[in-house]
């Protein structure tokens, strides 16, 4: 996959790695120039996120329902005729890739789970361990059966994101004398999402820098419909 085949209005998403942390950013490819290419800003909570030398960032490209990663690409926010972007240089080919499993957030913080027993829901503080739009991973000292149904409430601002899930996965760990367990949920939830999105936000505003914007590009950005 080569820049000129990107379309203009592809999805893309930005896999930002920093100090140990993984995060990932959506937008929509806008304007194409020469090697590079403007997309609609990352915006968190009504400000703008700027990446600076320390982040690590892997562009995926998504196109007719294929995905395209370009490695170790570098993006800057600048301003062209009047209006922010952020501008991703990219050089070679993107390679087909296959990524299997949802972003997972770190948590690492105690909560209650709820799980259903024959005198009616059971409530156990767990340490969750990380969080997707597919599952959640938690540590507790109990020993639950796989297949056992669980309920996780997190609380977004003023209300709660309700979430329903299978014990999947479970791995004994000796040292701590608990057991590590994985979870998928039942079904996808929007506002699960939407939640993962904005903490991923807040939590990279608080390690990078927002970038000042730099001179305008003048570069003429290329037509789609002229070759």
């Amino acid at each position: 996959m080569l820049i000129d085949d990107i379309p203009i209005g592809s999805g893309i998403e930005l896999d930002v790695r920093y100090i140990g942390r993984t995060m990932s950013f959506n937008s929509e490819v806008i304007l194409i120039i020469n090697n590079s290419i403007l997309i609609s800003p990352i915006i968190v909570n009504e400000q703008t996120i700027g990446f600076n030398d320390n982040c690590r960032v892997n562009l995926i490209v998504k196109i007719e329902g294929k995905v395209y990663l370009w490695d170790s690409v570098s993006v800057k926010l600048v301003k062209y005729d009047g209006t922010i972007y952020h501008k991703i240089d990219l050089y070679g080919d993107g390679k087909p890739y296959n990524r299997r499993e949802a972003y997972r957030m770190y948590i690492g913080e105690d909560m209650p789970i709820y799980i259903n027993t024959s005198t009616g829901p059971l409530s156990l503080s767990v340490l969750v361990k990380d969080l997707s739009e597919t599952g959640v991973g938690f540590i507790s000292k109990e020993d639950l059966d796989l297949d056992r149904t669980i309920r996780l409430k997190i609380k977004d601002n003023n209300s709660i994101i309700s979430l329903s899930g299978k014990i999947i996965r479970k791995d004994l760990l000796t040292h701590l004398d608990s057991f590590l367990y994985g979870c998928k949920f039942n079904e996808k939830n929007n506002r699960l999402g939407n939640y993962i999105a904005r903490k991923q936000g807040e939590a990279l505003r608080k390690k990078v820098n927002n970038y000042s914007s730099p001179p305008a590009a003048n570069k003429t950005p290329r037509s789609r419909d002229k070759k």
